[in-house]
């Protein structure tokens, strides 16, 4: 390389033009890289849209979304309501008497520098609360502990009693864990009950929940009370006083209802309209026409089809409700779909049960066993049922025909890729070709011209001789 170009004229930039003339037959292998590259992503991105939509049809198959109840209270919010979707639609006026309580006993002041200051005393201390079983239990005071640790060696048999301890200003304070229980025979004993201050003790008794509903008194040993009306969970937090009520309302949530099956609605326009975006074929009679990365591709074109057809099919049922379009939702001819919400509404107040059996439903067929007794099979139908088994076999991480695609290019790419290395190695190989053999050349003409000197020198010095 050092004498390369000095006599023949051809230097190593001559040599790297005549490489990249040659790397130039190699284009089309990076520009087919290129392409599977943004099929395979456009893929991968309708995949994504996919399993979107898969899960938006999801929340249509869930009966409370259809069902679901809201609940407005009217007065002092002296409670809180929650309503599951078996609860019926009505007004009640609650008035709340008497909250449920636990039983406390509260002992005298310790003294005691801190709470985990050693005691110095040692004994039993014995708890009976009742004849019931584990109504009654002990716990060993050692000089070494302190009311903190009294106070937790109560705790560890909690489960088992029901009686939990605290501190407060050095005092123990024994509480039942359920609330609106009266304790019988109540006693503390043992050697070191009086140094504890548990000799001579405070008891305030538990009591229960006293309240009405629309006049009808109802007594319960809990604030929460879910076994008064079907589906409604009430949870007592005050006391009325004498005149006070507080109306409790329960509606059909038409919110939620509307909210799931637009988002349905958002997110199947967002795949169509990038399918449509993907199969573009753009303005063919323009000079520079730009087509979509997927245009033309027959499966592309298939899915977008029978999303369109599924979303206007009817069911061949005896329900009101029998289509998309009973309930607002209308599909022009270029796919893309409206949603009404006051038809859903009006539908929901009328029958939510068949809207949210339109979407997904059990039914029931009879048939014959194998052993050729009768049996009946049970399956799910319904729009949501059929759309997401249709999308399935597209999003399916086994089986599904995208990640059949995204197989099929992952090895196409490697191919190219394999290609790519090979071609590059024969353009480097044949670099290293034209450098030998013009290296050669200036070489083999830098000794033709010593030897043409050399011999011009002899015939001078003969013809000066002769």
């Amino acid at each position: 390389m050092n004498v390369m170009g000095l006599y023949s004229g051809i230097d190593i930039s001559m040599v790297d033009q005549m490489i990249e003339a040659e790397k130039a037959k190699g284009v089309r292998f990076t520009q087919r890289k290129e392409q599977y590259t943004q099929s395979q992503n456009a893929w991968k991105d309708l995949n994504t849209r996919l399993d979107t939509l898969y899960k938006r049809l999801d929340e249509l198959t869930k009966p409370e979304n259809f069902q679901s109840k809201s609940v407005n209270l009217s007065g002092p919010e002296n409670l809180s309501v929650n309503a599951s979707s078996t609860a019926a639609t009505g007004s009640y006026r609650v008035q709340v008497q008497q909250l449920a309580t636990q039983e406390r006993l509260t002992g005298t002041r310790v003294e005691a520098e801190s709470i985990h200051s050693e005691l110095n005393f040692n004994g039993s201390l014995d708890f009976a609360f009742g004849p019931e079983e584990n109504s009654s239990f002990s716990v060993t005071v050692e000089a070494t502990d302190s009311l903190k640790s009294i106070n937790d060696k109560i705790n560890e048999q909690t489960s088992k009693t029901g009686i939990s301890s605290s501190i407060v200003d050095n005092r123990l304070i024994l509480t039942h864990t359920e609330y609106g229980v009266q304790t019988e025979k109540l006693a503390i004993s043992g050697d070191v009950a009086e140094s504890l201050g548990l000799s001579n003790f405070d008891l305030t008794e538990g009591q229960k929940a006293e309240f009405t509903v629309d006049g009808l008194k109802i007594t319960r040993s809990s604030n929460t009370i879910d076994d008064v009306i079907e589906g409604l969970t009430f949870t007592l937090t005050n006391e009325h006083s004498n005149n006070e009520s507080t109306v409790v309302s329960i509606t059909e949530d038409l919110d939620k209802a509307a909210e799931t099956l637009n988002k349905f609605v958002e997110q199947y326009n967002s795949t169509q309209s990038f399918i449509t975006q993907q199969l573009s074929v753009g303005d063919p009679s323009a000079e520079n026409n730009k087509t979509g990365t997927l245009s033309g591709d027959g499966t592309l074109m298939r899915l977008q089809s029978n999303l369109r057809s599924m979303m206007t099919k009817s069911d061949d049922t005896e329900s009101s409700i029998r289509s998309l379009s009973d309930l607002g939702i209308e599909v022009d001819r270029n796919g893309t779909a409206t949603f009404d919400r006051t038809v859903l509404e009006e539908n929901i107040k009328e029958d939510p049960e068949a809207v949210s059996a339109f979407f997904s439903r059990t039914e029931t067929s009879e048939g014959v066993g194998e052993d050729g007794e009768p049996k009946k099979d049970s399956k799910r139908v319904g729009f949501s049922q059929s759309m997401r088994s249709f999308v399935n076999e597209y999003i399916s991480g086994t089986t599904g025909i995208i990640k059949t695609r995204q197989d099929t290019y992952d090895r196409m790419i490697k191919d190219l890729n394999d290609r790519i290395s090979q071609f590059e190695t024969r353009i480097d190989a044949k670099r290293d070709r034209y450098i030998r053999q013009f290296t050669a050349l200036d070489q083999a003409m830098m000794q033709a011209e010593s030897q043409m000197g050399f011999m011009m020198s002899q015939l001078g010095m003969n013809q000066g001789n002769n």
